[in-house]
């Protein structure tokens, strides 16, 4: 069996083998899951082949599933919190709606006005690149945008960009909804990401994520975050 590193992001394109490692599952195992459709995959000359950041995203959202309390601790143990990525500067209240690349133009500009990145340009263009391969708008109105791998040394630390969009806009979302919550992930190594994800997908399926509608500053937002993630910990 080949080695399969996840710091390593060269090869974007995945034999049955490495993603077997890569999810800690027996090779038959993920064989039967392809077979039966249950995870992204593609036969190419007989051969199952899987790419990386659409099986790492599959991972993501697998998590959404999961209890609040399992969520907890699968993704805040010694990690990450949303007080930690989620910052005053970070959030753009007025998004105006528009084509793809204008709306994620606004969502990268305060990484550049906050000087956390000097150039978005590269930025900008892996979540072009990204949509290219498949929406990140995942429905009930939520869009997650991030690059299909983390870009590195773009980012000295990870952070969540907030958007909102009052009116909504076409983000090809998946239930053909508009989209009017954006949660821009940047993220420095895989396992962030994945973190991230988690987090993120737990956040957007609270009952009450339409109140950053009448949010009237990226305080409120913020505030509103902080919120949900003490009710979390509350629970356990």
């Amino acid at each position: 069996m080949m080695n399969y590193n996840v710091q390593n992001e060269s090869n974007e394109i995945m034999t049955l083998a490495e993603v077997a490692e890569y999810l800690h599952l027996a090779e038959r195992t993920v064989l039967r899951m392809a077979q039966k459709s249950e995870i992204p995959a593609a036969k190419i000359a007989s051969q199952w082949r899987f790419i990386r950041s659409v099986v790492r995203d599959w991972v993501a959202a697998k998590m959404q599933t999961l209890p609040a309390e399992q969520l907890s601790l699968a993704s805040t143990h010694n990690l990450l919190t949303l007080g930690e990525v989620v910052r005053e500067d970070l959030v753009n209240i007025d998004i105006t709606a528009g084509p793809k690349q204008a709306v994620l133009k606004q969502l990268v500009e305060p990484l550049t006005n906050s000087g956390i990145i000097a150039d978005t340009g590269v930025l900008l263009e892996s979540l072009i690149e990204r949509e290219r391969l498949m929406t990140t708008a995942v429905g009930h109105g939520i869009a997650i945008p991030h690059p299909r791998k983390p870009v590195p040394r773009l980012f000295a630390e990870p952070f969540i960009v907030i958007g909102v969009c009052r009116e909504g806009t076409n983000f090809d979302a998946i239930d053909d909804l508009l989209v009017r919550f954006f949660f821009l992930i940047c993220a420095t190594r895989e396992e962030i990401h994945l973190q991230l994800m988690a987090k993120i997908a737990w956040l957007a399926g609270q009952s009450n994520i339409k109140e950053l509608l009448n949010a009237r500053s990226p305080k409120e937002v913020i505030r509103f975050v902080e919120n949900c993630e003490g009710r979390l910990k509350q629970k356990n």
